[in-house]
């Protein structure tokens, strides 16, 4: 029941390994030939998930690397340099943004939520204006699963020429959706929850339109148009999506990765979907019945893949849950997070759900 957080390891997991361990021995450091292949392969595999086109993907190791580097390709110094956000915006991304920031000088904008569980879509276009340079957001609140209407915030964006930065870590393989008809100018994403790539392997996605336009100082010598070349700085920067490249990959991971990703094309995500949404329901109905607090929206089309349960000394009952080897995860003001996937039956969102209510002491 942690999907949410770390999804299940795929079945070819260690034989993909393998075939990354008899390329290295085979090929040695020539590896780095059908490394790139397989890399370009790995990159649009996960954009097909999203509606992505070929060719506008690169991959990295971790979310972080790549807000700091959009970060690094702005330029705040005059008028247009507010930076809009969310207050329930998963800390990691904040880190970079309140960093980058406070040393350009520029305005952070954290749209307030009332209720620590979702943000009015109203509030997040107010704070939009002529003087906005980039809306950094979440497809998904972390602490409650609340979605967030991406849609009407890109076209906001957009009426000010501002750009939209999307991260679907808590939705991507879970929820379907389609970046073109959101007109996203960037999407990042992570592997180890509902993609069940295991840890390791991001990815960004940046609008074929927007071209060449971005150009990061934070880089590395594969973001270069011919890296073996091996040139003195300034680095001349790819044309295409290798250019947000950093320096040298984490290929096993994306080995791993790969293998996610094919299972869920083969499973696709709106039946994924559909499957979730049944069994969230049942975690709902559940709860309420024994009067613990959810901490997610009621409505399906209102969160993504996981519900939050709440209840007087929750923390504790999560430590109890984890010895006894019920896997689900806790964050504060949340309470548990259950997120279960393609694979989770019935049977064990009741065996789950029973174990929680008896430690909530509502059984």
């Amino acid at each position: 029941m942690n999907s949410n957080s770390m999804g299940a390891m795929p079945r070819r997991a260690r034989e993909a390994m393998g075939e990354y361990f008899d390329t290295w021995q085979r090929e040695g450091v020539e590896a780095w030939g059908p490394w790139t292949d397989f890399i370009n392969d790995t990159a649009d595999t996960v954009a097909r998930l999203f509606g992505g086109v070929p060719g506008a993907t690169t991959l990295n190791q971790n979310v972080a690397f790549f807000q700091a580097q959009v970060a690094s390709a702005l330029d705040l110094s005059g008028p247009k340099n507010k930076i809009v956000s969310e207050s329930l915006m998963f800390p990691n991304v904040l880190y970079v943004w309140d960093a980058f920031c406070r040393k350009a000088g520029a305005p952070l904008h954290l749209v307030p939520s009332d209720d620590g569980i979702d943000i009015p879509t109203e509030r997040i276009l107010d704070a939009i204006d002529e003087t906005t340079a980039l809306v950094t957001i979440s497809h998904a609140v972390y602490v409650s699963g609340a979605l967030l209407d991406v849609k009407a915030i890109c076209r906001r964006a957009h009426e000010v020429g501002a750009r939209v930065m999307v991260d679907v870590y808590q939705t991507h393989g879970a929820v379907p959706f389609d970046v073109k008809e959101w007109e996203a100018d960037i999407v990042v994403g992570g592997s180890h929850k509902w993609l069940c790539g295991g840890p390791g392997t991001c990815f960004m996605y940046v609008r074929p339109e927007m071209g060449a336009a971005l150009e990061p100082s934070i880089t590395g010598w594969m973001a270069h148009r011919d890296p073996f070349a091996f040139e003195p700085a300034p680095i001349a920067l790819a044309d295409g999506p290798w250019r947000y490249m950093g320096g040298t990959p984490s290929v096993p991971a994306y080995y791993v990765a790969r293998e996610a990703y094919r299972n869920l094309e083969a499973a696709t995500i709106p039946k994924i979907r559909a499957h979730n949404l049944a069994l969230s329901e049942m975690i709902i109905s559940r709860a309420q019945d024994a009067g613990l607090t959810v901490h997610s929206p009621l409505a399906a089309e209102q969160r993504t893949g996981f519900v939050a349960v709440d209840f007087p000394n929750s923390e504790a009952a999560s430590k109890t849950l984890i010895e006894e080897q019920f896997k689900h995860d806790w964050r504060p003001g949340c309470g548990l997070r259950i997120g279960p996937h393609f694979y989770s039956t019935e049977a064990e969102v009741h065996r789950f759900m029973d174990r929680v209510v008896a430690l909530a002491g509502r059984a």
